[in-house]
C-alpha cells in the first residue's frame, strides 16, 4: 500500500512540474528590438518561477532595483541602461530561445542565476560574443573557456571550503583526533569537482574527509536516506551547498532526523539558506552556521556601508520593504548589477556608444579595477587570472530566525584556482 502511495506521489510531482513548465513558457520574455540611441541593454535571464524561486527572485529583485536606481541617477553618465529579463523557469532547457531573443534584441551582456543556466548557452554566448556574468556561486570550471567568457561572483567552490574549514571550524576543535568534515550538495558538476580536489588538501592539513552525498538539484521530496548515510559516517561538521526547494527538504529532514543532536554542525555555503529559506524552513534553521560575501542591515548597521542606507531607501520605495526585508541575496542582486554596469561603463569610456560590442564589455569586465560598490569591505578587482568579484566573507550563526554575525570579514586565501588547458579546464593548486 505505502508503495503504491509513493508511485502516486511521485507522479503526482511530475504532472506538477509539468504543468508548471507549460505555464512558464507562457510568460513573455524581451520583444526584440535593437536599443534606442543613447541607451545600452543588458540582459537578465532569471528563475522568477520554479524550484529555484525561493532564493532567485530577492536577487533578480535586488539587480532589478539597482538598474532602476541608476537610471533615475542619470544612468552611465545620460545613458539609460534598459535591463531586458525573461523567466527561464527554473529549466536550463528554456534559456537558449531566450538567449537567442535577448542576442536580438541587442543586449551586451547576460546575467544568470544558475550553473546549469549558463552553462546551456555558453555555446550561443561564445557564437554571438555576449559574455555572462554568473551571480550565484563561485567560478565553474565547466564556465571558463579560452578566452573567458563567463566571469563568476565567487572563488573557487574548494576555496569557500578551505576558508570554512581554517577560519571557523579548525580553530574551535579541541579533540586531539581529526575533524571530521562531511558535504551534502546537489549534483552539480562544480561541487562534484570541488569535494573531489579538497579531498587531498584537507588531509594535508590534519582534517579527515568522511565522504559526501548527493542529491538533485531540483525536483526532491525526502532526503532521509542520504543524510542517514553521512551522518553514519560520523561528521563533526557538514558543509551544505542545496538551493531552492530542494534546500527546504534537506533542512527540514535534518531537523527531523536530529541530525545536529547527534552532534553534527550545519554549514550552510554562500548560496544556501538565505533569510527567506530560513523563514520557510522555521525553527529547523535554528543552529546552523553560514559563510556570507554581502552584508545586510542586521549582520552590519547601515552606517558600517555607506550605500546601505540608500539600498534601504530604495528598496522601501520601490517594493515597500521595511529593513529587515532587505536580505543577503537582494543585496546580492544590487552588488551583481552595480558590477554588470561597471563593465559596460567601462568599455563606453574605452570604445565609445556607437562602437559598443559584447566584445568589448569582455574585454571590460576583465579589468575592472578599484570598483567601490559602497557594499564591500574593500574595491572589487577583476582580472583573468581572478575571474570573480567576492574576495571577503564572514560567518554567521543562525538564532531565532536570524543572523548573528560571529566573525568580521576576512580575506579568503586563493589555494586553488582554475585554468583551461588544451581547451579542457583544470583545477590547480598555488
Amino acid at each position: 500500500m505505502q508503495k503504491g502511495l509513493k508511485k502516486i506521489g511521485v507522479t503526482l510531482v511530475a504532472v506538477g512540474v509539468c504543468l508548471a513548465l507549460l505555464l512558464t513558457a507562457a510568460i513573455p520574455v524581451c520583444e526584440a528590438k535593437p536599443a534606442e540611441e543613447n541607451e545600452v541593454k543588458i540582459g537578465l535571464i532569471g528563475a522568477f518561477t520554479g524550484a529555484l524561486a525561493s532564493i532567485a527572485v530577492p536577487v533578480h529583485e535586488g539587480t532589478i532595483d539597482y538598474i532602476r536606481y541608476l537610471n533615475e541617477q542619470g544612468g552611465i553618465n545620460g545613458i539609460k541602461v534598459k535591463l531586458e529579463w525573461a523567466d527561464y523557469g527554473s529549466a536550463a532547457p528554456r534559456t537558449i530561445p531566450i538567449h537567442k531573443r535577448m542576442a536580438a534584441a541587442g543586449i551586451v551582456l547576460e546575467i544568470y542565476i544558475e550553473e546549469g543556466a549558463a552553462r546551456a548557452t555558453l555555446p550561443r554566448m561564445i557564437r554571438d560574443e555576449i559574455p555572462g556574468l554568473y551571480i550565484a556561486g563561485s567560478v565553474s570550471p565547466l564556465l571558463e573557456t579560452e578566452p573567458l567568457w563567463v566571469i563568476g561572483s565567487g572563488t573557487e567552490a574548494e576555496n569557500i571550503f578551505s576558508c570554512a574549514v581554517e577560519c571557523l571550524m579548525k580553530p574551535n576543535w579541541t579533540e586531539e583526533r581529526p575533524l571530521r568534515i562531511g558535504y551534502f550538495h546537489a549534483d552539480q558538476p562544480l561541487l562534484n569537482e570541488a569535494w573531489n580536489n579538497i579531498g587531498p588538501y584537507l588531509k594535508e592539513i590534519g582534517v579527515e574527509p568522511v565522504g559526501d552525498e548527493k542529491t538533485h538539484i531540483v525536483g526532491v521530496i525526502d532526503t532521509s536516506t542520504e543524510w542517514l548515510r553521512l551522518a553514519g559516517k560520523k561528521p563533526d561538521w557538514v558543509i551544505v551547498s542545496q538551493y531552492g526547494g530542494t534546500l527546504v527538504v534537506v533542512a527540514k529532514d535534518a531537523a527531523r532526523l536530529e541530525i545536529q543532536r547527534k552532534g553534527i554542525n550545519l554549514m550552510a555555503d554562500p548560496i544556501s539558506l538565505e533569510e527567506k529559506a530560513i523563514k520557510i524552513v522555521g525553527k529547523a534553521a535554528e543552529g546552523w552556521y553560514r559563510m556570507c560575501y554581502e552584508p545586510t542591515p542586521v549582520t552590519y548597521p547601515p552606517a558600517a556601508y555607506p550605500m546601505m542606507g540608500t539600498v534601504l531607501e530604495v528598496a522601501k520605495r520601490y517594493r515597500g520593504f521595511e529593513p529587515e526585508d532587505v536580505g543577503i541575496a537582494y543585496i546580492r542582486g544590487w552588488i551583481s548589477g552595480a558590477v554588470a554596469v561597471e563593465g559596460v561603463r567601462l568599455a563606453i569610456e574605452e570604445v565609445g556608444l556607437e562602437n559598443l560590442t559584447g566584445r568589448a564589455v569582455r574585454d571590460a569586465l576583465l579589468r575592472i579595477k578599484d570598483f567601490d560598490t559602497g557594499l564591500s569591505p574593500i574595491p572589487i578587482i577583476v582580472t583573468k587570472d581572478k575571474p570573480y568579484f567576492n574576495d571577503f566573507a564572514y560567518f554567521v550563526l543562525i538564532e531565532g530566525g536570524k543572523f548573528v554575525r560571529i566573525t568580521d570579514f576576512m580575506e579568503m586565501s586563493r589555494i586553488f584556482y582554475h585554468v583551461v588547458i588544451a581547451g579542457e579546464s583544470h583545477t590547480k593548486r598555488f
